[in-house]
């Protein structure tokens, strides 16, 4: 990608970015305090399974010396983030909260920091390349 066109593109995520505050502050208002959701069990098995491919698919990238671990890495971490956010804020007061608010402590932030810093860790050093067919195939 040519710096000009890499510029362009980033202003316009830039753009997107702040155009979402507006979004964000009208459903801060709009959306009502509590709401049903007849697929709450499929929505938490969907996070938690995406969650578990995002991991293992960084191990294996790891095991394998593969930089795309990176991206895996970055992926895990946003979703392990969002799972604690969402434990924590839907929570029934008590107990439930509680152990969400432990699972997030000790479990998901953690593993979300460990993920952060072997992408960081990776964009900086990256492994070398050995132009291996094994490590182009998944």
């Amino acid at each position: 990608m040519s710096e000009a066109l890499g510029g362009a593109v980033g202003r316009v995520f830039a753009t997107a970015g702040l155009v979402m505050i507006p979004w964000v502050l009208y459903l801060s208002m709009s959306l009502p305090e509590k709401a049903m959701d007849s697929h709450w069990a499929l929505a938490w098995v969907g996070l938690d399974s995406c969650e578990a491919l995002a991991l293992f698919a960084t191990g294996r990238f790891l095991k394998r010396a593969d930089n795309r671990c990176a991206l895996t890495a970055t992926a895990a971490a946003a979703l392990l983030l969002t799972d604690a956010w969402f434990d924590v804020t839907a929570a029934a007061p008590g107990s439930a909260l509680a152990i969400a608010i432990v699972m997030a402590v000790c479990v998901e932030i953690p593993i979300a920091v460990v993920c952060t810093v072997l992408a960081l860790r990776l964009v900086r050093h990256p492994f070398p390349q050995s132009g291996t067919a094994e490590q182009e195939s998944l």
